[in-house]
């Protein structure tokens, strides 16, 4: 195993060759949290808002990214760029690279406190601002392949109908793009693509290929560079992807270590899991009247199986 000097030296090596983690929170707020540099974060976020919102976004203002908590007891977020659109939306951008499986909940109160903090004491309820959230994530929430995707919330019995227009939710999943963009050309990807792989790509012929191509993210690459020519920004990088390097060894050893043990919680849970998409599809199919196709499923491994995919579940 190599002692912590080694890690420094090798992770050195990787940014004098380029090869960095562009998800790195402190690089990323330097990059799209800066004013002299809104400019990115403004092509950022038209690629991913302009359609959703049917209009294109000329410019912002950042907003605090400390918030102050309600009580001296309660937990504020920390957002990694706020920001109020020329149109009046608040919008929460947030990198986030390991999975703590708390993703849903985590996105959803940074959006409660960003829409409660939009509202001044005395305003009417109608002059709230949308708010919006967009995650950038360095692992999968869905079992779908679609790389980006939103959602707000929709009326149970109408659900093409949404309930306000004030809050959102994107999620770009950086793995999935990955293997969807494999063999896809810099110059044939769209503008929400090309921002991806600016977070997505670690070599150094991905990253020149892209910027190529693109004249706002060959920018973005240079603005890297400038990140990297601080001592101190360089080291707290490197800090930042020590500790990751930690986490992920600790959650390996504590894997190794508890194998037995979760083995049987994951048969456990397995079996839990089993019966929970069971009881779903035959109420799927109870509620349709395929009686045919429940007594099927109950001797049927791969018709059920079969089911469970048509059915999504």
């Amino acid at each position: 195993m190599k002692n912590e000097d080694e890690i420094r030296s090798i992770i050195q090596t990787k940014i004098e060759n380029k090869h960095i983690n562009t998800m790195d929170d402190l690089l990323f707020k330097f990059i799209f949290g800066k004013e002299e540099r809104k400019h990115f974060t403004i092509d950022f976020l038209n690629s991913v808002l302009s359609e959703s919102l049917g209009h294109r976004i000329n410019d912002i203002e950042f907003r605090p990214t400390e918030q102050i908590p309600y009580n001296k007891a309660d937990k504020a977020p920390r957002f990694d760029v706020a920001c109020r659109l020329d149109t009046g939306e608040l919008v929460d951008v947030e990198v986030q690279v390991a999975n703590r499986h708390n993703m849903d909940k985590r996105t959803l109160a940074y959006w409660t406190y960003m829409y409660s903090t939009g509202l001044h004491s005395g305003e009417d309820y109608l002059e709230a601002s949308p708010a919006i959230t967009i995650n950038i994530l360095a692992f999968n929430i869905r079992r779908k392949a679609i790389v980006h995707s939103s959602c707000s919330i929709r009326w149970d019995d109408e659900p093409y109908r949404r309930f306000g227009k004030n809050l959102r939710f994107h999620f770009l999943e950086i793995k999935k793009f990955l293997r969807a963009a494999r063999n896809k050309p810099a110059s044939e990807m769209t503008r929400i693509e090309r921002w991806m792989g600016f977070f997505a790509f670690r070599r150094k012929k991905q990253k020149q290929e892209l910027a190529m191509c693109d004249d706002v993210i060959s920018k973005a690459y240079d603005a890297c560079d400038v990140f990297f020519s601080s001592m101190e920004e360089r080291m707290n990088y490197i800090n930042n992807e020590i500790a990751r390097m930690d986490y992920r060894a600790d959650i390996k050893d504590a894997e190794d270590r508890g194998e037995e043990r979760g083995i049987k919680i994951g048969e456990e849970r397995g079996e839990e899991r089993g019966e929970e998409r069971f009881a779903k599809l035959m109420q799927i199919l109870t509620s349709q009247n395929r009686n045919d196709d429940i007594s099927r499923i109950i001797t049927d491994k791969a018709y059920r199986q079969k089911l469970f995919g048509a059915f999504n579940i």
